[in-house]
């Protein structure tokens, strides 16, 4: 490729897209030019002997022809500056008949799917901290205005690359713009950390720079045995310095207003719009009849404002008690029918913690009594 008459200077990118010849219903040889330039240029470049159509991507994003001259196996034609959007755009030759030159659009969203829970036509799924990871990915996909490129899959796990071809990720195409996506995250977590994310990336045949890409994030702390047998876990611990042992919140000590940093004494989740959640199981199934939650002290008595306390019946949580308008104080007891249960479950909402911070639980002792 040649470049001459440059204004100041000029940077010429290629990428020929082979991907096309095996795509389409015939054999093609598209070859895409991105430019990038700082003045008006002159270009000569080898194209093939019967090419037939040239095209440039003007200064309003639209497709014209370009004036210019093929002669032994060489394209020639000026570009002038004011021709192009803020110096760049796209040379095309031979652009195939079934691709929408126009659509400047990825693939969207039909259903972002985990574990048969559907979230809607989103882009992005943040579950919060969870009791297990979650085991199926399904994505249901579709395009407006192009093909959907099956090649182009892409599934990163927390890092990891792989492609459709692996066999826990499967591609089923309905059309050829609607397909469904589905990812065995069981196979494809080797490991489960506490920060964790799954990333689904799936492109078109469209001539811009935009893919789709899902994202799925999740937390996990992992679960601690306390000394008397019963297995705790939570939704989160914050990462700051401190408070990394979240069992304190079964030491038996219980925070008054003369105490100092709560860091070691108490369980303070992380900051933000997730629900927060403990969970108390127990060896073997045991009445239940009294709760009762003391919470960490700073500058006041972080007591939550809405909270669940739940028992699982062995296949859900069934809610016991649903607290609301809780008032800030030392210790919130709650007495509930008694019922037999194997776990419990505290579970806050979104939003639902001490007025001045509500994006956290802090509690600094759980007691559980027949």
């Amino acid at each position: 490729m040649r470049l001459t008459k440059l204004a100041i200077a000029s940077v010429v990118l290629t990428l020929t897209l082979s991907a096309f010849a095996s795509a389409g219903p015939k054999r093609a040889r598209t070859q895409l030019y991105r430019i990038q330039t700082m003045g008006s240029l002159q270009i000569s470049l080898p194209v093939e002997d019967d090419a037939s159509q040239v095209m440039y991507r003007d200064a309003r994003g639209e497709w014209r022809v370009l004036d210019g001259c093929i002669q032994d196996g060489v394209l020639r034609f000026d570009l002038d500056l004011a021709d192009i959007n803020n110096g760049r755009t796209m040379l095309l030759l031979d652009a195939p008949t079934w691709v929408n030159l126009d659509d400047q659009q990825p693939p969207q969203v039909i259903r972002f799917e985990i574990d048969g829970i559907s979230y809607g036509p989103v882009n992005s799924v943040d579950m919060g901290g969870v009791d297990v990871a979650p085991e199926r990915l399904l994505l249901e996909v579709k395009d407006k205005g192009n093909w959907l490129r099956t090649r182009s899959l892409r599934v990163n796990v927390s890092g990891k690359p792989y492609r459709v071809s692996h066999p826990a990720i499967a591609f089923e195409r309905i059309s050829s713009r609607h397909a469904i996506i589905t990812a065995d995250l069981k196979q494809l977590m080797e490991t489960i950390g506490r920060q964790n994310s799954v990333m689904v990336c799936i492109d078109d045949y469209a001539l811009d720079d935009e893919a789709l890409c899902c994202t799925l994030s999740f937390r996990y702390e992992p679960p601690h045995v306390l000394d008397n047998g019963w297995k705790g876990a939570i939704d989160s611990v914050t990462g700051s310095s401190g408070w990394a042992e979240w069992w304190v919140m079964f030491d038996g000590f219980k925070m008054d207003a003369s105490g100092g940093t709560t860091a070691g004494f108490t369980w303070l989740s992380e900051g933000n719009a997730q629900p927060h959640w403990v969970r108390i199981e127990f060896p073997e199934p045991r009445e239940v009849s009294q709760v009762d939650i003391w919470w960490a002290y700073y500058q006041g008595y972080r007591a939550s404002t809405a909270y669940k306390i739940q028992i699982w019946d062995g296949g859900k949580w069934v809610t016991q008690l649903d607290i609301k308008n809780q008032k800030a104080g030392q210790v919130s007891k709650h007495s509930l029918k008694p019922v037999t249960t194997k776990a419990i479950r505290i579970w806050q909402p979104a939003m639902a913690g001490h007025p001045i911070e509500p994006q956290y639980t802090w509690i600094s002792e759980i007691e559980i009594g027949p």
